[in-house]
């Protein structure tokens, strides 16, 4: 696998945390797995480790300019000549230049290649990108010479194809959620009346408090539904630069006493198994980690209807879809899943925890990924 990012990132970042779980899966599965990324200045600064059952290689390269990229672009496609018979198959996520570097070394090694997209990275300045540089341009160029592209949802599998990538070459595959990670997290009643304490109903962000994710537009709504009950709790997980802003929004709203800031978590499990719905409030998404993890714990979703989201949640089923950035919307969402009541939005929450085993379970994603990467006919991989 190869990744042009700091690796590991704990407590954030998508990529990152999904090839930290894909290649965790895919080695218990038997699958021998090493992570390729370029040594960071604020990463860890070992150029071999194991990380989770991972081996991660990290290319050094100077600390210059432009000149330091080409570098260590260049030990990339040598690395990957030198070491031609170690390895099948080359899964580059996030597709920018060190993807494309792969694309190119796949093509000429005769090596299958899958360049997962991540979403936002590619559509803004990058090789989706409705008016590209010249830079974006060459790396189109160069991706289009992999095997398989992975978009994570349907809409930026349509971008795709706008954008000029065969369509038979192309494949919808969401990122792998660890279904049982949450499934075996019981309902929290102590945490529940500890944060929230008699509240009847609880939702729930999961995310960075930053402008892309859209808080105060969730504080208006929020306000505007709940404003006049005592009974209702929004919990907030995670931490961010807004985060004080937030509190006085809050607090100006009279709805402070209703908003619980519980901070950054590394146990994301336990505060889903409080809450009554999740919420995804964000202007722009590739697919959310926090859509699936939500989905997984069996809560409906308050969801955009961006990327991804518009895949997993149906409207009445396993959640509700507004517009984004439409505040309005949003509160008549929220009313919607006020005036439900518990009983029904459990059945909402089942219905999308079914919903993510059969398509965005680890197991799920693994096994198509198994079959992407060609290993069907030449490896017997290990499910259980």
């Amino acid at each position: 696998m190869v990744l042009e990012a700091k690796f590991p990132a704990y407590g954030g970042g998508g990529a990152e945390s999904q090839v930290l779980t894909l290649g965790g899966r895919l080695s218990d599965g038997g699958v021998q797995v090493l992570v390729v990324v370029p040594r960071v200045a604020e990463g860890p600064q070992a150029e071999r480790e194991h990380v989770d059952r991972l081996d991660v290689m990290r290319i050094t390269y100077p600390r210059m300019r432009v000149l330091g990229g080409v570098i260590m672009l260049a030990k990339l496609a040598w690395f990957l000549f030198a070491h031609r018979r170690d390895y099948q198959v080359i899964h580059a996520h996030i597709a920018h230049n060190m993807a494309s570097v792969a694309a190119i070394m796949g093509k000429l090694l005769g090596k299958p290649v899958v360049v997962k997209l991540t979403g936002m990275r590619e559509l803004v300045g990058g090789i989706l990108d409705p008016h590209p540089n010249f830079g974006a341009r060459l790396r189109k160029l160069a991706i289009r010479q992999a095997t398989l592209i992975q978009a994570t949802s349907e809409r930026i599998r349509q971008t795709l194809i706008d954008r000029g990538f065969d369509p038979t070459r192309t494949l919808v595959l969401p990122n792998g959620v660890d279904v049982g990670r949450f499934t075996r997290v019981g309902r929290d009643h102590e945490l529940r009346a500890q944060l929230c304490g008699a509240a009847e109903i609880v939702g729930i962000f999961v995310g960075r408090l930053a402008p892309e994710k859209n808080h105060e537009s969730l504080l208006n709504a929020w306000a505007e539904t709940f404003a006049r009950r005592t009974d209702a709790k929004l919990v907030l997980v995670g931490d961010g630069v807004l985060r004080q802003h937030l509190t006085e929004v809050a607090n100006r709203m009279g709805i402070g006493t209703q908003v619980v800031f519980a901070g950054h978590s590394n146990d994301i499990a336990r505060y889903l198994a409080i809450a009554d719905f999740g919420l995804l409030t964000s202007l722009a998404e590739g697919l959310s980690n926090s859509l699936l993890e939500y989905m997984a714990a069996g809560l409906p979703v308050i969801g955009s209807r961006i990327s991804g989201t518009e895949d997993f949640v149906v409207p009445g089923e396993t959640g509700w879809l507004f517009e984004p950035g439409d505040g309005d919307d949003l509160a008549r969402c929220l009313a919607l899943a006020a005036a439900a009541g518990a009983p029904a939005l459990r059945a909402m929450g089942e219905k999308a925890q079914q919903r993510i085993v059969s398509t965005a379970s680890l197991e799920a994603v693994t096994k198509k990924l198994i079959t992407c990467y060609g290993f069907n006919a030449t490896h017997e991989f290990k499910a259980g």
